[in-house]
């Protein structure tokens, strides 16, 4: 018999029906692994190929709508400037190369008595391993000396790119001595949030697989407690003719 009748024959989807098939999600699985794949080489070439940094920005950052700087039990509020940049303030991460101007004023009386020390070193990996050379990896330096005016201005030219420390000391005429460390980059900010935004990234495309996963399973479910369609219905065979009628 033909098939030409029989709407078994060549299916075709029905109207709603989920036309996302299996070959369909291996081959979205499969790109995702590729893209896992190449965000993994991409944070590995990153962290061989760039110093790690210290601890984010450590006693530095925006608190109570200013940018602060805590040492000991004491404040300084920081401000930085990029005189030749348009927009020229930053707190913490500098964005660019060149001349800059770091201002340190102290909350606290007690600091305008005592002396303060600057260094910005350049990031090696941590503190031990600065001072088995540090004359080798500072690259700015202020002596200690008091500051009556509780205002302290800190000038320095990055040449080149990097990742820095700055490193405050406050000595006392009694024996105090606060030391307040803040890593920071020099025109690398996008390079310190690139595994920020490949995670981000990588999130996006998983969420949207699991998504994908949960409506086949939906539609499967639906498909499996859905009654089968009636057969459709029975015709005469034109190849036998009439009906034959009985004879008289």
């Amino acid at each position: 018999m033909r098939d030409g009748g029989n709407p078994d024959a060549h299916p075709t989807p029905r109207e709603g029906e989920d036309r996302f098939g299996l070959g369909d999600f291996r081959r979205l699985a499969k790109g995702f692994r590729l893209a896992l794949l190449s965000a993994a080489v991409v944070i590995a070439a990153f962290a061989v190929g760039a110093p790690v940094p210290a601890e984010a920005h450590g006693r530095l950052g925006a608190a109570e709508g200013r940018c602060r700087l805590f040492i000991g039990p004491d404040i300084m509020n920081f401000t930085g400037y990029l005189p030749e940049a348009s927009k020229n303030e930053f707190c913490e991460d500098i964005p660019a190369t060149g001349p800059m101007i770091m201002v340190l004023d102290a909350e606290q009386d007690e600091l305008r008595d005592m002396k303060i020390e600057l260094r910005i070193v350049k990031d090696i990996g941590g503190e031990e391993k600065e001072n088995e050379n540090l004359q080798a990896v500072t690259v700015a330096y202020r002596e200690p000396k008091s500051y009556p005016t509780g205002t302290i201005n800190f000038e320095h030219t990055f040449d080149e790119p990097g990742y820095f420390v700055g490193i405050v000391t406050v000595t006392g005429d009694h024996g105090e001595r606060w030391v307040s460390r803040f890593p920071f980059s020099v025109g690398k900010s996008f390079m310190r949030d690139l595994p920020i935004y490949l995670t981000l990234g990588l999130g996006t495309v998983a969420a949207f697989v699991i998504y994908l996963v949960h409506r086949r399973r939906e539609t499967a479910a639906v498909k499996a407690h859905k009654p089968p369609p009636p057969p459709p219905p029975t015709t005469p065979d034109e190849d036998h003719g009439p009906e034959a009628t009985p004879a008289e």
